[in-house]
């Protein structure tokens, strides 16, 4: 067979869904209340456009499409300065959508992005305050790729980035406290699912540390593969499930600058 693959990702910026933060509001009004407080958007911002964007758009490979997707009730300011964040970035979609169900929002995302003549998707997802390494494309289509091959190409395979980098953001203004750690199972952070085009599911339906109860799953710690930010905001409880806090100081200014570009400074200051 000839496999040819398509790869996808897709992240969202403040989506506005009955069936997300229902644990914490009982109406669409209080959740859109919460999600487009200045306070909040100024620091989803802030790292999308320190972090996550510049992970996205500086990928040595950069053939994948990621879709940005959002309320439509985002207010304007906010889309205007999503929007001219991404124009500049043909492979870098906005998709505002309405407020259905969660997860059919995401499958919109994800089968918003045509396939051609790929037989196979691969299809990733990432937080708007998260990082992937700048070879993280690259090598995302080399292991599926191989897992294609090796698995047979009817088969759904998980990868995940088990090695990197937590920001743990200071909120009293100090100094952040950048970490290294090795995971035990599948974080969100770039995990992807790769499955023949048609498969109905993508790498949001299952829990993330779940997914090895689900599909073959493959976790990569060749290099360091994410940047994980820990702050007020996040929805969930970050909790680094394996070793951290191992490694020196040097040696993570020396991977951060090799494969994401940047250096301890800026994230201790970010």
């Amino acid at each position: 067979m000839d496999i040819r693959t398509r790869i996808v990702g897709l992240l969202r910026f403040s989506v506005l869904t009955p069936t997300y933060y229902s644990e914490r509001f009982d109406s669409l009004d209080k959740t859109a209340a919460h999600l487009f407080a200045a306070q909040r958007m100024a620091l989803r911002f802030h790292l999308f456009e320190r972090l996550c964007l510049p992970s996205l758009t500086r990928q040595t490979d950069r053939d994948f499409t990621c879709v940005v997707l959002t309320a439509e009730s985002l207010p304007a300011p906010f889309m205007t300065r999503l929007a001219d964040l991404l124009a500049p970035h043909p492979h870098l979609r906005l998709m505002p959508v309405g407020t259905e169900n969660h997860y059919q929002l995401i499958r919109q995302g994800y089968e918003a992005v045509g396939t051609g003549d790929a037989t196979h998707r691969i299809l990733f997802r990432l937080d708007d305050d998260d990082a992937v390494d700048l070879g993280y494309v690259a090598r995302l289509r080399r292991l599926a790729d191989g897992f294609l091959r090796m698995n047979g190409p009817e088969k759904p395979t998980v990868i995940a980035f088990n090695r990197g980098y937590y920001v743990r953001r200071a909120e009293d203004r100090g100094e952040n406290d950048v970490f290294d750690a090795r995971e035990r199972a599948p974080i969100s952070t770039g995990t992807a699912l790769v499955a023949p085009v048609g498969y109905p599911r993508n790498p949001y339906r299952y829990n993330h540390r779940a997914l090895g109860q689900h599909y073959n799953t493959y976790t990569d710690i060749s290099v360091p593969g994410f940047i994980r930010t820990i702050h007020g905001d996040n929805k969930s409880s970050p909790t680094t499930m394996g070793p951290h806090h191992r490694m020196k100081q040097a040696r993570i200014e020396d991977e951060l600058r090799a494969h994401f570009g940047t250096d301890l400074a800026s994230l201790k200051a970010l």
